[in-house]
């Protein structure tokens, strides 16, 4: 559950008890107080309506009423009953100092006598509330200021316990009460007895420290069951009037000394000194409680009705109310939470900022009704008005500037923080450097919180997390993105986190062992979010106050603050860091496009009997695409078009590789199927496994009028042939796949006769998987139909329009590939 739902439960819980044992307690002792004939009955079974008299009290009320000892008491007022509780009843409805008539029987004959009835102070039921309502009180106050904590928690429900068990003990309600009331009193009382002496015992396994046997899930199971079944069995048997029911219903009281003897035990053998000295009033107070328990429970042994003929014999029990106190004591004395410094700062500042509001308006009235005494009520009423407003106004700037000296002196620390805040907020915005951010956060929090020891992490999905501390150890203070660590845990929870109670309470943080230790060694005690749209950015870690005060709320919501605007000056950091890569980048691209550009072919060359024109177009700023014009001996000219693997940086590099390459290969061998065997030799020593290349050579010999093609992977060119234009055929496998004998029996070299307008076409495979944004492919037969419908017209026209033709297919998609055409006409 959240902070927020536990604080509503906890409230609408501790509400509900607190009504219900107080409307008890006031029913006990004043509106169904107990009637009191300074005698004890006693049921004589089995005719429990009749009951026996005993220690008639020497001058008391029965005794002078001629009541003895051994006398039988048969009704009451006339009314029957059918044991001592149900007389209790009837008597308790007699008023205080009237008479009540007893009908008695002694010595086998009837008589009557008019008693005259007291009320009796209770002080067993109010001692028993007053503790419940004690720690009702500290429980609830330390649960509510940190609702998540394990041992706050669990005080809290001991709180809740203590007065549902012991505040709303032997209930007294009047007769006119509802039965659906009685009802709900019964499930409280029910629920309270069967579950309160587990956790009477169940707390001190945590506190003062964690005990041995806090981990053993069986131990407390027992606890609880233990009790549950002694609760089932008073309910079964109450009315059987078995005296062993009476030993167990004090099984409550029995739990409640055990969990006392617990905090001893692990106050004087697990406490160091320093916290054992603070807790002495708690071991003092659990001694003197036991000790007033025991008292009380060997009076009421001895005598059960002696609290009845001397009721101040209880007077003790009142003592058992210092127990709450002493944790009160504890808790404010050495400002557990920051509780007693918030307490008696808000109480002194509320009182004297109330005298100051009060003088404000007593000057302002009075000198507006010494102006109206002046001037006269009845006949300058406007005047009268008018000087009180400006009396008033007068009188403002005075009591706003005393108001102000009243927070500097009382909220110091919170002015400090807003003038801290608001430097802070004006310092971060100019900073776009990163370490320069991360040392403002530590060096603010170090100044304005006086804190030691700080780490800042920040963590980025791509490079991981960083740590820039003080005064802790890089060891410590690293912690990695990992499940189950401290930075899932804090993506997971968003709100600041304490690890204050860690080494006690090592469950109550669901991280590994290995942050864990981190925590401890690091001495990190507070770690703060730093969250951007639900995004962790990072977290704040810091340790113990100079001072040694705990942090308050205040501490928190400051450190907070700090992190929300961290977060955004880390992400406007990383942005600016970005960006100015971006920019890096797009500068060197521009130079490799520069470069790529230089290394393509200037100009189409012009060869006897041949019309050639091509492009290049990258996807990116560069592209892995190439082609090549590359003159050789007696008039030849090789054509080369080229497709490397992917695209951008890498691809562009292999293709200047591979140009090299086929340079030199281009004047080494004849046959392009040759020239393509040398290149696949040397690449595959060099290109990533993942990495190739396809490839396709035209080596035009306008001498003999022959075109030889050969290509390794590579899109099946268009030749025109007799009028009809078809795609060449020829077999062969991607550069770079394979080291040799593979690759070159799969290569095939196709001849064909240059003819006056016969056209050859060679592209790259972006031209044909360009694709529309209803991801439609341009498509091979989309070239063949548009290069034959344009085959009449010169090279260059029928590049542009082939260029146009997927320009306008492709509409405002994304280009993908790059695209590569080279158009070669014979004359």
């Amino acid at each position: 559950m959240s902070a927020r739902s536990l604080r509503i439960a906890f409230t609408v819980m501790a509400s509900v008890i607190f009504v219900m044992a107080t409307y008890n307690i006031f029913s006990t002792l004043f509106f169904n107080a107990t009637s009191n004939d300074e005698c004890a009955w006693r049921d004589v079974p089995p005719d429990t309506s009749r009951l026996a008299i005993s220690q008639v009290l020497p001058g008391g009320t029965s005794d002078q009423a001629g009541i003895k000892n051994g006398d039988f008491l048969l009704r009451i007022n006339g009314k029957s009953f059918k044991n001592s509780g149900a007389a209790q009843t009837i008597l308790n409805a007699v008023a205080q100092g009237d008479t009540a008539t007893y009908l008695l029987e002694r010595n086998g004959k009837q008589m009557e006598a008019r008693v005259k009835i007291y009320k009796l102070f209770n002080v067993q039921s109010l001692a028993l509330y007053l503790l419940g309502l004690g720690f009702l009180v500290v429980g609830y106050v330390v649960v509510m200021t940190k609702p998540q904590g394990i041992i706050q928690r669990m005080f809290g429900w001991y709180g809740i316990m203590t007065m549902m068990v012991f505040g709303l003990f032997g209930v007294s309600l009047p007769a006119g009460i509802p039965g659906w009331i009685r009802l709900i009193y019964t499930i409280f009382i029910v629920a309270g007895r069967a579950l309160g002496p587990g956790v009477f015992v169940h707390f001190f396994f945590y506190f003062p420290v964690r005990g041995p046997f806090a981990g053993r899930k069986w131990v407390i199971a027992l606890l609880y069951i233990f009790s549950v079944i002694i609760t089932a069995l008073l309910v079964i048997y109450q009315n059987s009037g078995l005296a062993v029911l009476l030993v167990l219903a004090e099984i409550p009281i029995a739990y409640f000394i055990v969990g006392l003897g617990l905090f001893a035990r692990g106050y004087f053998r697990m406490v160091d000194r320093v916290r054992r000295s603070q807790l002495t009033p708690v071991l003092v107070a659990s001694a003197v409680d036991i000790a007033v328990f025991t008292y009380a429970l060997v009076v009421l042994t001895v005598n059960p009705f002696l609290f009845l003929l001397h009721p101040i014999v209880l007077g003790p029990l009142l003592l058992i109310v210092a127990l709450p106190l002493a944790f009160g004591y504890s808790i404010f004395r050495y400002r557990v939470m920051d509780i007693d410094l918030i307490i008696k700062r808000s109480l002194i500042y509320g009182s004297v900022t109330a005298i100051v509001a009060a003088m404000y308006l007593l000057i302002v009235f009075g000198i507006g009704q010494l102006v109206g005494i002046m001037f006269g009520r009845t006949n300058n009423q406007i005047l009268t008005l008018t000087a009180f407003v400006i009396i008033a106004l007068m009188f403002d700037p005075v009591k706003r500037r005393a108001q102000e000296w009243i927070d500097k002196i009382f909220y110091a620390e919170r002015l400090n923080y807003q003038k801290a805040l608001l430097e802070f907020s004006q310092e971060l915005p100019r900073q776009m450097n990163m370490e320069e951010i991360l040392h403002s956060i530590i060096n603010r929090i170090s100044s304005t919180m006086h804190v030691d020891k700080i780490s800042v992490v920040v963590c980025d999905e791509i490079s991981g997390c960083s740590t820039l501390d003080r005064n802790v150890s890089a060891e410590s203070s690293s912690f990695a993105d990992e499940e189950g660590g401290l930075i899932a845990f804090m993506r997971s929870a968003r709100t600041p986190q304490s690890f204050a109670l860690l080494a006690e309470e090592p469950e109550s943080v669901k991280i590994h062992e290995r942050d864990r230790k981190r925590i401890l060694d690091s001495g990190i005690i507070l770690s703060v979010p730093m969250m951007l749209n639900e995004r962790l950015v990072g977290m704040i870690n810091v340790g113990e106050k100079l001072s040694g005060k705990v942090y308050s709320q205040e501490d928190i919501d400051l450190l907070s603050t700090v992190a929300s605007q961290a977060a955004i000056a880390i992400e406007n950091a990383r942005l600016h860091k970005s960006e100015i890569e971006k920019e890096r980048m797009e500068e060197e691209l521009d130079i490799a496009r520069r470069i790529q550009q230089g290394l393509l072919p200037k100009c189409d060359p012009v060869v006897k009997n041949l019309d050639i024109c091509g492009v290049s177009i990258p996807a990116l700023s560069v592209g892995g695409d190439y082609y090549d014009y590359i003159r050789l001996r007696n008039g030849k000219l090789l054509v080369v078009v080229a497709d490397v693997s992917g695209k951008g940086m890498s691809a562009a590099l292999y293709m200047s590789k591979i140009q090299g390459m086929l340079q030199l290969a281009a004047h080494m061998y004849e046959s392009p199927k040759q020239m393509l065997i040398e290149v696949n030799r040397r690449l595959y020593e060099g290109i990533e496994r993942k990495s190739f290349i396809t490839m396709v050579l035209g080596l035009f010999d306008p001498e003999n009028n022959e075109v030889t093609i050969c290509r390794a992977g590579h899109n099946k060119p268009l030749i025109s042939f007799n009028g009809e234009l078809r795609f060449a055929e020829g077999a062969g496998i991607g550069l770079g796949l394979e080291p040799g004998p593979i690759f070159e029996s799969e290569l095939e070299e196709v001849r064909q006769k240059l003819e006056p307008g016969r056209l050859f076409v060679f592209y790259s495979d972006g031209l044909t998987e360009a694709m529309n944004d209803k991801h439609e492919q341009f498509g091979d037969a989309t070239v063949h139909d548009l290069v034959q419908s344009k085959r009449g017209l010169a090279s260059e026209k029928i590049l542009e329009s082939v260029l146009e033709g997927v320009k306008k297919f492709r509409g405002d998609a994304v280009v993908h590939d790059d695209i590569t055409v080279v158009v070669v006409k014979a004359r």
